[in-house]
Formats: C-alpha cells, structure tokens, sequence
C-alpha cells in the first residue's frame, strides 16, 4: 500500500492498494488532514490492466505511481487521471518489491527469478500510455527469490532473499566489498547455473556448433544477453552486464535431442531437449515441433520454468540450430538493445562507448597499418540531459548552490557549436563551482570541463598552475574519491592532446617551413614558445600516472572505462612523439617528449601484463579497444624513437628491444643511440626484461580468446622486433 498527495486534494489523504484480485484501487479519505476521526472513505478509481496478482506498489511523486505484479510486469500510472502512462518488461517470474528514492531518477524491483532489476525513469515528456521501458541493470542473486528491496538515500539498495541474507549493493566504489568478496559472490552465483541446451543426440552439447572464449571479448548486445561458449571442450552460459561491461560465468550447458517422435506430458513432439538446471536437480523438458515459431516456442518454456527472459534468443537459436528451420518460419523482431555501454540516455560517467573519435593534422582519418599513427583520438560525447538531472540533484543538496544563470548555460551546451565567450564562461564557472563543492558531487561538472578544452583560452585557463593543481588534489592524488573524477579527468588529458597537438604540430610545421632548415628552429634564440600549457601538463602527470598503474590504485582490471580512456591517452602521446619527431624540437623546445616514449611504453606494458596471470580468461579483464590502444602506443612509440638512426634492419631491432627492456625495468633514460659492438645478452637485467616483454606479446598473440585486431597489432609489434 503506497499513500500519494494529489493536487486538488489539500485536506484529503490519496490511499493506492493493490490485491489478488489484479486490480488497484485509489481511495479518498475525506478530511483525514483535518483531524477528522472518522474520515469518509470514498473509490476514486479502479485500475484493471495487470494479469495476476498486484504485488507491490511505490511512489514516484505527487501524481505518478509504479505497480509490480504476478505477471512479471511493472506499470506506471497516473494517479489524477487513473492512465497506465508507461510499462516496463524484464522480470521473468513474479515481481515482489518495488522501491524508488526521491534523490536519484531511477527505481529497483525484485522478484522469484533471483534478481534485482534497476530501471531509469522516464523523464516527463518520455511517458506514454503503452509504452515500454527497459532494464537498465540485472543484478542476480545467489538465491531462489528477491522477497524485498528498498533503497536508502544515498542510492544503496538492500534486498531480502530467500535464503534468509540480507545483501546491500552500491555504487559507491568506497562501500564496496573487496574484490576477493566480490569474487566469493559470483562464485556463489555459480552455484545457480542456469543452462540452455544443446544435444548430439547422445545427450552431450554439439560444442562444434558453439562460439569459442574468443567471442567474451565482444560486448554485448543488451542488459542481460545470454552467451553459451565452447571453452576447451566446456559448454559455459554467460550473462552480460552493461553495468559492469563484462561477462558474467551463470553455468554450465547440457542437452539431449530424440530420437522420432517424443511424448511429454501426453503430446507428441518431434524434439523433446533436455535442460539440466542443477546437478542436483532433474533436468528440464523443452518440447518443440518444427511447425512451431521457434522464438514462441523458447517463451513459453522461459515462462514455464521462471527462466531469465534475456535467454530468448539463446533457446530460439539453439531450437533453430539443432531441429532446423520451422516448416513455416516466421520472421522475429530483433530483440537487441543499442548502445550497451552507455544504455538508452543515462548518465554514468564511467560509461565510454560512442564517445570515441579520431582527429587529424592533415585530414585524414585513416591509415594503412596499425602503427605509427597519424591522427588524435578524442572523447567528446556527453549525455546532457542525465548529466543535468543530476547536477540539479546536487545542487538542490548544496549549501553553495550554482545559479540558474549558469545552469541554463550548461544545459544549452552543444560541443559542436559553442561560441568562445560561452566556452570561457562557462570554464570560469565550473572551476569556482568545483572549489566550492565537495568532490564527490563535482563529476557532472568536470564531465562538461572535459569536452571545454577544445576551446583555446579555456585550455590555458583550465591549465593554470593553480587551477590544475586542484583538479589533480581531488582526482588522480586522492584514489579513495570518487572514481569517476578520476576518469573525467584521464578524460579531460585525452581531450587536451587531441585539441592542441595538431595545433602545436600546425605551428611548428609552419615555423619549420619558414626557417632554412630544422636546426635554425632549433637552434634560433628568438623563436616563440610554442608549446600549450596542456601538452606540458599533459605529459608532466604521466611520472604520477606511473604510480598509480604500478600500485594498481586505481583498479584498473575492474575499471574497463579507465582502462580504455588511459590507453586512449598513451595512444595520442605516442602520436605526438610520432608527429613531432621531423621537428627535432624534443631537443629544446619541448624536451619533455624525450622521455615520454619510455613513459608509454612502461605504463602499457604494465597493464597489458594483468592479463597473464588468469590463462584464456585473462583477455576478459582488459578491454580490447584499450587493448589495441596500448599496442599501438609501444609500436608508436619504438618507431618514432629509433627513426632516423643509420644503423640496420638487425640494430634497429635490438636498439627497440633494449628500450623495451629499458621502460620494463624502469629505467628513466632511453638510449637514444646503437653501439654495434653491444649485444643485449652482455645485460642480464635488460635480457631478464626483453623475456617478460615478449611473454607479454606473445600473450595476446596466441591466446585464442584474442580478438583478431589485437592479435594483429601485437604480430605487427613483435615483427619489428624479431
């Protein structure tokens, strides 16, 4: 039972239930906020639109309300009008709980199929009547049922299950467990395999027939998408999680296909498949004739046995697969979801598809191998409006609240078309809002400061000494905030070198041209200083960056957006090592850059390494675009440094593998010259280095879980090696 205020109705209290009888009903309590003691009762509405019973009810707001029934579905309605305005589709068994939190536009719900499911709310010119939304995030549990949920102010949730444990689940990476609890719980959550099935007809999976491991390195599709993979000779079901950007292990896979017709329950089938849930536990019957719509055929089953909806498509195709096309097939809606990382018009910082592009110096975009690179990669995409929702949630909260001039102004910004003076307003601002917020509700901010730098004056304002020193002090010097400060600012580094190194490498370019020669531009003591603030900064923080990969402060196997936006950054510093080189300004104008090949180099290498020590499954703890970044970064990095030296095909090879061996030691200075009287075998220590390094390579070169663009990159690394 939910109580909600409705305008019109100052004196009286709006009472919704909801019962067995599927329906839901608001009650007027007239006069019962005039102390009256015995208000008049009076049915303001019935609402019949849920199949089976109506198991829960909460409040959004003042004239808006949510429903959760038996039937798996969740409503919402209107209370004034008494409409269904929207509905939302996930669950696949009876919905238990409902819980919403007047801080954060979003609900949760639970129910008997063993999950937590977190939904956005629409906002207000999103509802619709018939409409559906869809699930956001699938959190299963190690347990039959989710009976309750509720959630706390500060976005937590608690859910009951029914083996008698009470669970809290945040997003705050500070009241996480850590990761070997972590790792304790999906081991539990394996206890719970759900399969699907496959057969050769001797009761064993036709694992021929099933993707291999390699197929863990592609996202999903959708919240919840079921993968069954062959993994060395193991039919493994696994879930993804957009949330998490990874697969998630759920359990084993059997099956068994018959032989002529099969009778179940007194029906003859031409397939009757068997569906192993638990090694405890009888199998499954999945019954199918081939003049059944096969997707019709995998939901009822789904629905029968309270399976997880997401495995549709798994069953359909597994029914397609092994009984073969139906007589008369019927063509079935794509039933993928967009954008899994991002989701459909949240805001989470940490999220990083679509919002990778490249830029250029010269126009072109693309280029014939994998290394060296000739364009910057930027990160500009920014979800606005869910961006908005939560700054104005936080400025609500704030005793030093922003005002509505400035408020307006961030809602209306467009990256793509931003005056100058806006860009340097709208800095300004942000940097005097940061100084005042507490950090942890400053990431919408620097998630607008990051996209700000393209703007030349806002780049130099943003680099100033005191201003930059703040954003490090509560981003990369402090890993116990929150990690998406961190983030925004890998972000913001990315940004900056993709806005001013083809701007730096156009000035010197042109400088370059109008001098006699590159040594006069060297050499001039009347040239101009050139170099952005934020390519000093830039590379000047990398020393810090080190620090944090090599003490893994900042989680980084458990941080696939971090992982990807540092490579990111290692990627556009490689790049303009590789564009400044003809330049030679390494040698006085920007002496920084003689050291940042090293720099990358060691900084890639020590997070391609976290991958070794998990075998085959390694490959799921990077993320392969970040993956491919990082190699192409060493590559980068080693062509640039040793080109232009007169030396061999052979001593170039050794000179790259001694910086290798160089940057994995930590050295601080890379030899910048071939003696060709020095073999690397004289060095033990640079010997012991270079075996490591090639172990590294060699890695992501064979594993079969690999994606073919990483394997590629690393054979393309180690040819200019061997």
């Amino acid at each position: 039972m939910s109580a909600v205020n409705i305008t019109g109705h100052v004196d009286d209290l709006i009472v919704i239930s909801g019962s067995a009888d599927r329906t839901i009903r608001i009650w007027c309590l007239r006069g019962f906020n005039q102390d009256i003691s015995s208000p008049e009762i009076i049915l303001l509405n019935s609402l019949i639109e849920h199949k089976d019973c109506v198991r829960a009810l909460a409040r959004i707001d003042d004239s808006r309300f949510l429903s959760a029934s038996n039937d798996a579905s969740i409503r919402a309605w209107d209370a004034t009008t008494g409409k269904c305005i929207g509905e939302f589709y996930g669950h696949t068994n009876f919905v238990y709980g409902l819980a919403c939190s007047p801080n954060f536009p979003k609900f949760v719900s639970c129910g008997e199929d063993r999950s937590i499911r977190v939904w956005l709310l629409p906002s207000a010119s999103e509802w619709a009547p018939e409409k559906h939304f869809s699930c956001f995030q699938t959190i299963l549990l190690p347990c039959q049922s989710a009976w309750c949920v509720a959630m706390v102010p500060n976005g937590d949730i608690i859910v009951g299950g029914s083996d008698s444990m009470i669970r809290i689940f945040s997003c705050d990476s500070t009241r996480q467990a850590s990761s070997d609890i972590l790792k304790l719980y999906e081991t539990e959550l394996a206890n719970f395999k759900i399969t699907v099935p496959s057969s050769s007809g001797a009761g064993d999976l036709v694992l021929n027939n099933l993707p291999g491991v390699e197929a863990l390195t592609r996202p999903g599709k959708s919240e919840g998408q079921i993968l069954v993979i062959n993994d060395n000779g193991r039919s493994v079901c696994y879930q993804w999680s957009s949330h998490d950007t990874r697969w998630i292990e759920v359990g084993d896979v059997v099956g068994s296909q018959p032989s002529n017709r099969q009778v179940h329950e007194g029906k003859e089938y031409d397939f009757v498949f068997t569906v192993d849930i638990d090694d405890s536990m009888p199998g499954l019957k999945l019954p199918y004739n081939r003049t059944e719509d096969p997707w019709f055929a995998a939901h009822s089953f789904i629905q029968r046995h309270d399976l997880p909806a997401g495995y549709l498509d798994t069953v359909a195709n597994f029914i397609i697969q092994n009984a073969g096309p139906p007589i008369n097939p019927v063509v079935s809606n794509d039933l993928s979801h967009s954008d899994p990382f991002t989701g459909a018009h949240r805001y989470i910082p940490n999220s990083f598809s679509s919002t990778i592009t490249k830029s250029t110096t010269n126009g072109t975009s693309v280029f014939a191998s994998h290394f060296p690179p000739d364009t910057f990669i930027s990160m500009k995409s920014i979800s606005l409006g869910p961006l908005m929702t939560k700054l104005e949630s936080f400025n609500v909260q704030s005793p030093i609240p922003l005002n509505n001039e400035f408020l307006e102004a961030c809602r209306k910004f467009n990256i793509d078309d931003c005056t100058e003076t806006e860009a340097v307003y709208l800095t300004t601002h942000i940097l005097d809002a940061i100084n005042k917020w507490t950090p942890d509700t400053i990431f919408p901010l620097l998630d607008i400061l990051r996209c700000l730098v393209f703007w030349p004056i806002s780049s130099d304002i943003i680099f100033e000494t005191t201003n930059w020193n703040y954003l490090l002090l509560i981003s990369f010097n402090n890993p116990d905030l929150s990690s998406a400060n961190c983030l925004l600012m890998l972000r913001l580094l990315v940004n900056s070198l993709a806005a001013d190194g083809p701007r730096f490498i156009d000035a010197i370019q042109r400088q370059f041209l109008s001098s006699s020669s590159s040594s006069s531009l060297t050499n001039s003591s009347d040239k101009p200083n050139v170099v952005p603030k934020s390519l000093i900064t830039a590379v000047g923080i990398t020393g810090r960056l080190v620090e944090l990969v090599n003490d893994n402060k900042l989680q980084f196997v458990t941080r696939k957006p971090h992982q990807v936006a540092l490579a990111c950054l290692m990627y556009n510093m490689s790049v303009l090592v590789h564009l400044a080189k003809p330049f030679s300004i390494e040698s006085n104008i920007f002496p920084q850059l003689r050291f940042i090949s090293g720099v990358c180099i060691r900084i890639s290498l020590n997070i391609l390494s976290l991958a070794l020590d998990h075998g085959c499954s390694g490959v799921t703890q990077l993320h392969p675009e970040a993956v491919n970044h990082l190699f192409v970064s060493i590559g980068t990095c080693l062509l640039s440094v040793t080109s232009g030296l007169n030396s061999t095909d052979e001593q170039l090879k050794t000179q790259r593998i001694r910086i290798l061996a160089s940057a994995m030691i930590g050295l601080k200075d890379l030899p910048q010259s071939v003696d060709n009287d020095v073999n690397i075998d004289n060095n033990v220590e640079e010997f012991t280095a270079w075996e490591s390094v090639r172990k590294i390579i060699n890695y992501w070169i064979t594993t079969p879980t690999v994606c073919s663009n990483v394997r590629a990159c690393a054979s393309q690394l180690l040819s200019i090696l061997e």
